[in-house]
């Protein structure tokens, strides 16, 4: 697992052993990031299920503002930590918060420009926290989610606060960009 481009090009990133950590695959995090292109650069932006910070990670090398990381296993966190310091990060460009999803989404207070969401694939609540999120209107106005889950775990195209504008299946992964409805209640 490395970096793919960017101001940290080229750098390993540790990943873990066991599966409390399944990393996106550089395949995986080469397709976000080409359909992105420059849109992470300079705004906030949230990692939840951050793991190793893979996602997040990347969105700083490509020159986003700052990352908030939301990852609730103390085990994923060090070795989050331990990327961090490997890349030498400045701390002025990011925030790690060691809780739940759900946590996050009852209690953002932030706007972000764009969130990267890597679930495990057997996450029975990922259309829940979706809608938790939609609901508590956490991005900005052009801001744009990106979700990896798993093809037997669908989440829905079309809902009243958000719709699916690209959905891409990676073997066993769907790559789902989502964007808030605009006439959506706040």
């Amino acid at each position: 697992m490395r970096i793919i481009s960017g101001r940290y090009k080229g750098q390993r990133l540790i990943s873990g052993k066991g599966l409390a950590i399944r990393p996106t695959t550089d395949r995986v995090k080469e397709y976000i990031f080409n359909i992105l292109q420059d849109f992470p650069s300079r705004r906030r932006i949230v990692d939840i299920f951050a793991g190793s910070g893979s996602l997040g990670l990347e969105a700083l090398s490509r020159g986003a503002g700052h990352v908030c990381f939301v990852e609730n296993a103390f085990s994923s966190i060090r070795i989050l930590k331990q990327n961090i310091t490997r890349l030498k990060v400045p701390s002025s460009q990011y925030t790690i918060l060691q809780q739940d999803a759900f946590q996050f989404a009852r209690y953002v207070k932030e706007k972000y420009g764009l969130c990267l969401m890597d679930p495990p694939f057997k996450f029975p609540f990922l259309q829940s926290l979706l809608d938790e999120l939609f609901e508590r209107d956490f991005l900005t106005k052009e801001g744009i989610m990106v979700v990896e889950h798993e093809v037997s775990n669908p989440i829905r195209i079309q809902s009243e606060l958000y719709s699916v504008f690209i959905q891409k299946k990676i073997g066993r992964s769907y790559i789902s960009f989502l964007e808030k409805k605009q006439n959506a209640r706040p």
